[in-house]
C-alpha cells in the first residue's frame, strides 16, 4: 500500500530576524492521503501559507521532518511532483493565454505541449480563449488560466494558496464549484489555503484548523460529504455542523499562549 502523499512530523519553522526570532510553525503533525482535498484554515499570520511553502520547498523547516511522495520537498520539487497556484494569477501580460499555460512546458521541454495546453484549458472551461491576453480576461478567468498552467505538466499534487481570496462572492462560488468538479475528474491531491469557513467546508475532504502564530494544528476534520456536491449542500444540517466545528476550533485556538 502506498504511503501518504504528504507526511509531516513535529515540523517547526523559526524565522531569524534582526529584532527577534519569529516562530511561524510549531510541532506540526499531518498526513495527506492520495486523492484528498485538504484545506488549511486559520487566522491571518497563523502559518497556513508558510506550511504550504514548506511542502513546496519554498521555505525550509527548522526542525522535524516532511516528505512529499516519499521524497524530501527539494527532491519532489526537482521531480516536478506538484503544481502551485499563487494568490494572484501571476500571468505574463505580453503572453497569450495558451502561451502562459505552456510556459512550464517550454521550460521542461515537453514535445506534446499543444495537446496539453488544449486539454487543460478545456478542463478549466476556457476553450476558445487561447489567443486572448490576460488583460482581456476577468479576474476569475485569469485565475483559471493559472490553474491550467499548474496542471499543464500533469502533477499528482496541486498546491493552492488562497487563489480566490480577492474575488467577489458570486465569482468565488462559481470557481469553487468548478474546482470541485475538476478535482473529481482528475483525481488529483489538492492542498488549499483559505480564510473562508464555507469555502473550506464546501471544497474539502479534510479540513486542517490552525492556531495563531506559531502555527499549530488545532483540529483535523474529515468532512465525509459526497464528492460530487453542489452549492446547495451549504444549507444542509451536515454542512452547518461541520462549519460550526471549524468555527469552534478557530475560537479554541485563540486560547493558546505563544
Amino acid at each position: 500500500m502506498a504511503g501518504p502523499v504528504i507526511s509531516a512530523r513535529e515540523l517547526s519553522l523559526v524565522f531569524q530576524t534582526a529584532d527577534a526570532p519569529v516562530y511561524a510553525l510549531s510541532k506540526v503533525n499531518l498526513e495527506v492521503e492520495d486523492g484528498d482535498f485538504v484545506s488549511f484554515i486559520g487566522p491571518s499570520g497563523c502559518g497556513k501559507t508558510t506550511l504550504l511553502r514548506v511542502i513546496a520547498d519554498l521555505e525550509q523547516a527548522t526542525s522535524g521532518t516532511i516528505t512529499v511522495n516519499g521524497m524530501t520537498p527539494q527532491e519532489a520539487r526537482l521531480k516536478r511532483a506538484y503544481g502551485y497556484v499563487f494568490q494572484a494569477p501571476a500571468l505574463y501580460p505580453w503572453r497569450t493565454v495558451e502561451r502562459n499555460v505552456g510556459l512550464p512546458l517550454e521550460i521542461m521541454g515537453f514535445d506534446n505541449a499543444p495537446e496539453r495546453i488544449a486539454r487543460n484549458l478545456e478542463r478549466v472551461n476556457l476553450k476558445g480563449f487561447e489567443k486572448k491576453y490576460p488583460w482581456q480576461l476577468s479576474g476569475g478567468m485569469q485565475q483559471r488560466v493559472s490553474i491550467a498552467r499548474a496542471l499543464a505538466f500533469d502533477p499528482k499534487l496541486l498546491l493552492m494558496d488562497e487563489p480566490f481570496g480577492a474575488l467577489d462572492e458570486i465569482v468565488r462560488d462559481k470557481l469553487n464549484q468548478q474546482l470541485l468538479e475538476l478535482w473529481d475528474r482528475t483525481k488529483k491531491t489538492v492542498v488549499f489555503v483559505t480564510h473562508s469557513i464555507p469555502e473550506a467546508v464546501f471544497l474539502s475532504s479534510k479540513i486542517v484548523v490552525m492556531s495563531p502564530r506559531p502555527g499549530r494544528i488545532i483540529d483535523v476534520i474529515e468532512t465525509n460529504l459526497p464528492r460530487n456536491r453542489t452549492l446547495d449542500i451549504r444549507e444542509t444540517p451536515e454542512f452547518l455542523k461541520l462549519a460550526h466545528r471549524v468555527r469552534e476550533g478557530l475560537k479554541a485556538g485563540h486560547s493558546y499562549e505563544d
